[in-house]
């Protein structure tokens, strides 16, 4: 395999180019954009994931599987992480709560709100359902409580979140020392352009699989200091979150500004900060909640030993690759321009 003078799948010009193209979209014609996304996409002639040896990764290998992740648990704390505006919802907060006319329809709307909810606490309806009783509770701090239980949603959406994280380098050795055990696990690579190869709706069990039904589309990580603003979306799920523990709707002044965000999710987790761009990344994002766990089955066109895997682990990889029916296996090595490389294994 040849491993110097690799160029990127995409230009640095592109990724701006699609960046744009994905933070413009409204989501009034999901379809054409769709069309119009993937169109500024170029993939690369492999993407690879790197895995250390253990039971859990021979076991995906032989049976061809990729399991999603939450955000939650990936080891960068700012993935998928909703950048919000607290000062910006500070101001708003203050100013559409301030006047008389503003706290009487917030009185009325909390008064429809928890009328008939059950278990709700006599003495909190009273202050919440009055104006009096609105201005002590904003007077008493109440906003710097409501900002502390938005910035909470962070965590809520890193842990809703799945995707599967690839890159488009099988030669970087940063991702060979932070995922493959410090070369001694193994690297697949997987071929986006054969169809054959991906069995996500081919299969009788397909039917009913929310992975499948909600689309299985991999876009490249754009790498930026800028951070996304999700202020918008911050508020969406906070809206919803408030209803769930409410168990009922919110009053029609408070929903009115919470109206539905296509393409959020890929927006908050497709870019990153410049300092990961080694990790040449590339994302499947579930398209939809779903319990874990949840996974795609995607048939590697090779596999790739590490520099430093033992040779019991090794005979493993190639027995589990063979099994899979993994038909190149290859032996990286330093060649001689000290640059990772890898050659086919014969006979194995």
């Amino acid at each position: 395999m040849e491993a110097e003078e690799r160029k990127t799948a995409m230009s640095h010009d592109e990724m701006q180019d699609y960046w744009k193209t994905l933070c413009s979209f409204t989501g009034e014609d999901i379809p054409n954009e769709i069309n119009q996304l993937m169109a500024k996409i170029h993939y690369p002639r492999f993407l690879y994931k790197y895995r250390a040896v253990n039971n859990n990764n021979l076991d995906a290998l032989r049976a061809n599987k990729l399991f999603f992740s939450k955000a939650s648990s990936y080891d960068d704390p700012f993935d998928t992480f909703l950048h919000i505006d607290v000062e910006k919802i500070r101001q708003e907060f203050v100013s559409n709560y301030s006047s008389p006319e503003a706290l009487v329809a917030l009185a009325n709307g909390m008064k429809v709100t928890f009328q008939n909810q059950p278990g709700i606490p006599q003495e909190f309806f009273q202050q919440v359902t009055n104006v009096e009783g609105l201005k002590q509770l904003f007077e008493s701090g109440i906003t710097n409580q409501f900002l502390s239980y938005l910035l909470t949603l962070r965590s809520k959406i890193q842990d809703e979140i799945l995707s599967i994280c690839l890159s488009e380098n099988g030669f970087n050795e940063t991702l060979w020392l932070k995922y493959a055990d410090m070369h001694k696990g193994f690297c697949l690579m997987y071929d986006p352009y054969d169809e054959n190869s991906f069995h996500c709706g081919k299969l009788k069990k397909c039917e009913n699989c929310g992975v499948y039904k909600g689309g299985t589309r991999i876009y490249p990580i754009y790498y930026s200091n800028i951070p996304y603003d999700a202020t918008k979306f911050a508020r969406l799920v906070m809206g919803y979150d408030m209803e769930q523990r409410l168990g009922s709707p919110l009053p029609d002044f408070m929903k009115k500004e919470l109206k539905p965000l296509p393409w959020e999710i890929e927006r908050i987790s497709l870019v990153k900060k410049e300092c990961h761009k080694y990790d040449e990344e590339w994302r499947m994002i579930a398209n939809g909640k779903m319990k874990l766990p949840a996974m795609i089955e995607w048939v590697p066109a090779g596999v790739i030993i590490g520099l430093r895997t033992p040779p019991v682990d090794r005979n493993l990889i190639i027995s589990m690759a063979k099994e899979a029916g993994i038909k190149s296996i290859y032996q990286s090595y330093i060649d001689e321009k000290n640059k990772l490389n890898a050659y086919p294994l014969k006979d194995v």
